[in-house]
């Protein structure tokens, strides 16, 4: 029986007074495409940085290919690879020169390391750019070369932190499909993200709040929680709205500057809602739940607010000032 590829008990990480996990558990399967799926602030990036073996966990246990990361962290390192939020390639190097530090550095003979950085560069469509300076590639010529320096060693799971982050929607529609050819091909792929479409992707998803999971399913589950369809309005007086609602049962959730419901048939009672509220509605819309929309009915808030979860990992910068915590 293989060992899960992440295998995390009682994961609590504090910082000072300030408790940025709160007792995390959850098992990656080898082969699964995982997500984890939370604002600025709600523990993404430590967590992540513990299984890379960046932090260490002030209490509880994490394993990566059966291994702990604490105690077994070189070995853990060789088994993985890595994109950070930030970029990590040197950028007066050329893309080639890049792979091959890297596979020297993981003590591979020089010439498997070419050979390894040019089937890795063609197969990323880099092949042309190989020869020029990092410096002078494109925003997405360069987070497709961190992800190829991150598989010169061939890696059983792939970390990518916000991989994608500051790249245009086509730059990061061809970031996934590359990791898609990667983890159909077998390898385990845990990432971390605050883009809704990105999480799409995955096998399954875990949503994290101010240090603890919250919830941890399919993304089609997910959002079968809602159990209906959204309405999402805008209004000039929202605390007057949402009182009026609860007062005829409504639950409505404020998130940033909307307000959301859920109905199992919310585009036949929507017209009614508009000729009754007692508010003048600026914007009105019916759509399928997102996950979004879980995040805001589980949480309270939505993606938009944010800046709310900052106590719970130390800000925006982290407490080594790298990232998000």
């Amino acid at each position: 029986m293989f060992a899960p590829a992440v295998a995390v008990a009682g994961l609590v990480k504090r910082y000072g007074e300030v408790e940025a996990l709160r007792g995390i558990d959850l098992t990656v399967q080898p082969g699964e495409r995982f997500a984890l799926l939370g604002p600025n602030g709600a523990g993404k990036t430590t967590l992540f940085s513990i299984l890379a073996t960046l932090r260490t966990p002030t209490a509880g246990t994490a394993r990566v290919l059966g291994r702990d990361v604490v105690t077994e962290r070189d070995a853990v390192r060789r088994a993985m690879g890595i994109v950070f939020q930030e970029p990590a390639i040197e950028q007066r190097l050329s893309g080639r020169d890049n792979l091959l530090l890297m596979g020297l550095l993981y003590g591979l003979p020089s010439a498997a390391a070419r050979k390894r950085a040019d089937e890795i560069l063609g197969s990323l469509g880099l092949a042309e750019a190989a020869g020029r300076p990092a410096k002078n590639l494109s925003g997405g010529q360069r987070r497709k070369l961190e992800l190829a320096r991150a598989l010169v060693t061939d890696p059983q799971i792939l970390f990518l932190d916000e991989a994608t982050l500051g790249l245009d929607v086509d730059a990061r529609r061809g970031f996934w499909t590359h990791v898609r050819t990667l983890a159909a091909a077998g390898r385990t792929v845990f990432f971390t993200t605050h883009y809704m479409e990105e999480a799409e992707v995955a096998d399954r998803i875990a949503l994290i709040d101010a240090g603890r999971i919250v919830a941890l399913d399919t993304p089609r589950a997910l959002k079968a929680r809602l159990g209906g369809g959204v309405i999402r309005l805008q209004t000039d007086d929202d605390a007057l709205a949402r009182t009026w609602l609860a007062e005829r049962g409504w639950a409505a959730e404020a998130g940033g500057t909307e307000l959301m419901l859920v109905h199992a048939d919310p585009a036949a009672v929507l017209p009614e809602l508009l000729r009754h509220l007692p508010v003048k509605v600026r914007r009105a819309e019916v759509h399928e739940p997102s996950l979004d929309d879980v995040f805001l009915k589980l949480t309270g808030r939505g993606f938009a607010s944010e800046g709310a979860a900052a106590p719970a990992g130390g800000g925006r910068g982290g407490p080594n000032g790298r990232g998000r915590p």
